[in-house]
């Protein structure tokens, strides 16, 4: 059918057929993904997209430090091994929208070596996980195929900083069962291992065909549930650009500070309501429990919105210390909202654009300021 959301201007649509693939991308045009929206528009109106292709360098033109004559930005094809296609590129004004992590890397490497040089101290402060933690349920011969319907579709507020989402995966995405298990309490550290291998230990001793069909791979998708539990308190990690102890010669992005907790006990509380009821098993992620290392799909922040140099960017999500240059994406975001932060990211993007002229003057210098207006 003919676009219904912007008045016959993008592509057309098909309709859900509740497939459950929202997540790992809808093969049948019926999202609302960005190639049918904002990249859709953009081509429409004269953007190139350079699709496979990965920024290397972005340093000001003309030895004018702070970019008000430009920017040059150089490429290489992101998939290549040998003959990696560099291009050039100059243009007046930047804009980093990588997601946290991508634009942290990128801005990173740049003051590194020098290219932007002036980027915040600031930069990798206080990345946030949404405070989050994947648990699930697994119903072995479960009469309803758990994977039909939309991927996210209903959710609970279990209390009041906690939101749990359930979340479904389409037919034969069985790849996260890898790192799932049965659900283990406890607080992080040996015993927590400790519990969860004498827990496996008993249930393979007492229970083994219900033990192998809970715990092995195959139709995973149709019979699990994935809760996603989203809370609001203040946590946050440091992300640092060093050498790793485990690859040595290259730097990357390395988090640093108190670890993000593990354990939420009304999260497992929920799933093992959710497992009686539906007579499946509660599940926990490996992770979690052998290395206190929580599971998140929402990292943001790192980049903050600030009244100071002392932040990544201003009120209008301009980078301090440059002209016409800008960061709209996640990694803006200064705490942890508890849901999903897609609309979230969505809204402050189109705010920060619309103080951007539609047609901009011949001296284009949009510089960050201290203070909002």
């Amino acid at each position: 059918m003919p676009d219904p959301f912007f008045g016959g201007e993008g592509p057309e649509r098909t309709t859900c057929n509740e497939c459950g693939g929202c997540i790992l991308g809808c093969r049948h045009g019926a999202k609302n993904t960005l190639d049918k929206n904002y990249l859709y528009l953009a081509e429409k109106y004269g953007t190139r997209v350079f699709a496979e292709t990965k920024v290397i360098d972005i340093r000001p033109l003309e030895g004018v430090a702070d970019g008000n004559n430009g920017y040059e930005v150089r490429t290489e094809d992101s998939l290549a091994f040998f003959n990696r296609h560099p291009r050039r590129f100059t243009c007046r004004g930047v804009v980093f929208s990588a997601s946290a992590l991508g634009t942290m890397e990128l801005l990173f490497h740049l003051k590194d070596k020098g290219s932007l040089p002036t980027v915040s101290k600031q930069l990798g402060k206080y990345v946030r996980t949404n405070s989050e933690s994947l648990i699930g349920v697994r119903v072995p011969r479960s009469k309803e195929e758990l994977s039909k319907g939309v991927t996210i579709g209903s959710g609970i507020r279990v209390d009041e900083h906690t939101d749990i989402q359930a979340v479904r995966y389409s037919e034969g995405s069985g790849a996260i069962s890898l790192i799932s298990t049965i659900m283990t309490g406890g607080r992080p550290g040996p015993g927590r291992i400790v519990l969860w291998l004498g827990n496996l230990a008993r249930l393979f001793l007492l229970h083994p065909l219900r033990a192998m069909r809970i715990l092995q791979p195959f139709c995973w998708a149709t019979e699990t549930m994935i809760l996603l539990c989203m809370q609001a308190l203040d946590s946050h990690i440091e992300m640092r650009w060093k050498r790793h102890i485990y690859w040595p010669f290259r730097k990357c992005l390395v988090s640093r500070g108190a670890r993000i907790a593990t354990f939420m006990p009304a999260a497992n509380s929920f799933a093992q309501k959710c497992a009686s009821v539906t007579g499946g098993a509660a599940l926990s992620a490996i992770p979690e429990i052998l290395f206190n290392v929580p599971t998140t799909a929402h990292i943001i922040g790192g980049c903050l919105i600030g009244s100071s140099s002392d932040s990544g960017v201003d009120y209008r999500n301009r980078v301090f210390g440059y002209r016409n240059m800008y960061v709209r994406d996640g990694s803006v975001i200064s705490t942890n909202l508890g849901v999903n932060p897609s609309l979230t990211i969505a809204a402050l993007t189109e705010r920060a654009i619309s103080f951007i002229p539609k047609a901009c003057e011949s001296k284009w210098d949009d510089a960050a300021i201290t203070a909002a207006a």
